[in-house]
């Protein structure tokens, strides 16, 4: 079980996404282990909605949230398909005081580089900070949870487990967006809300779109007319528009209705923006 531990005082935040949903008992026990470890921790549930084994969902809504927390945060990732294979289980002290914990996948690297790279590695392998027996099944809750706690109490992160090469991290494939010389767009969805929107690899400050700009949209079953609009409220109920979310990407929409649904859009899957002047653009 646990050690013996009495942190009381001095504790970090603790910002916690996974891909557990909220119908098992996974998030609530990986919880207990913290408060039993670091009582008085604050512990924000970004979200546990994470699509099931979805790594660049995850790893982009951890990204995000990074600006909003306190400098000292300790971010609880755990995304984690390969639980059980030889990946690695890390903790990662960044640059600017903050530390990310969860497995080795890519899920930790853009959040790592918005906080100012990464300082230092450990490969969390000390049978003192975890949760025993250890499932294999179940790291959440016997390794990374107990990890997450302890550093929020202050515990040096050296004392977790063995030092790795910076350069050994993974990291996820970079997924550019296309920009033909035709002036179309092709981009990738990356998560998709439950209202059905579609949030693409498309940042906002990078489109060169202007509001009010109309376009063809070609999501693999022919091309459908889109408007790049600022707020829901600039379109009509049900029109399919492009929207800069919250995350200053362009999300696919159909206002007061279900994009995803109405297009059969996926997550992983690709579209085209066509600028409405390229030839063929209405066919």
């Amino acid at each position: 079980m646990f050690g013996v531990w009495f942190y009381t005082v001095g504790m970090r935040t603790i910002c916690f996404l996974s891909d557990f949903g909220l119908v098992d008992d996974f998030v609530g026990t990986c919880k207990g282990v913290i408060s039993t470890i670091a009582p008085g921790a604050t512990v924000i549930d970004l979200t546990h909605s994470v699509p099931g084994f979805g790594i660049e969902a995850g790893a982009e809504i951890l990204d995000h949230a990074t600006r909003y927390m306190p400098p000292d945060t300790v971010f609880l990732a755990v995304v984690d398909p390969g639980v059980g294979t030889a990946r690695r289980e890390i903790a990662l002290q960044t640059a600017t005081g903050a530390f990310l914990v969860g497995p080795d996948n890519g899920l930790l690297a853009p959040a790592a580089e918005s906080l100012g790279g990464v300082a230092q590695a450990i490969h969390l392998t000390n049978p003192d900070y975890r949760v025993h027996p250890v499932s294999s099944t179940f790291h959440g809750r016997d390794v990374f949870a107990p990890a997450a706690a302890h550093l929020a109490a202050g515990t040096d992160i050296s004392k977790l487990g063995e030092s790795v090469s910076l350069d050994s991290l993974a990291t996820l494939p970079v997924q550019d967006v296309e920009h033909p010389p035709t002036g179309e767009m092709g981009a990738h969805i990356i998560s998709i809300d439950r209202f059905g929107n579609a949030r693409l690899s498309i940042r906002q400050d990078g489109s060169g779109l202007q509001y009010g700009d109309t376009l063809r949209l070609d999501a693999g079953d022919g091309t459908m007319s889109v408007r790049y609009v600022e707020t829901f409220g600039a379109a009509q109920a049900g029109e399919l528009i492009l929207v800069p979310d919250s995350h200053w990407r362009l999300s696919v929409c159909v206002n007061k209705g279900n994009a995803a649904q109405a297009l059969a859009l996926k997550v992983g899957g690709r579209l085209r923006l066509i600028p409405n002047n390229t030839p063929n653009a209405g066919d």
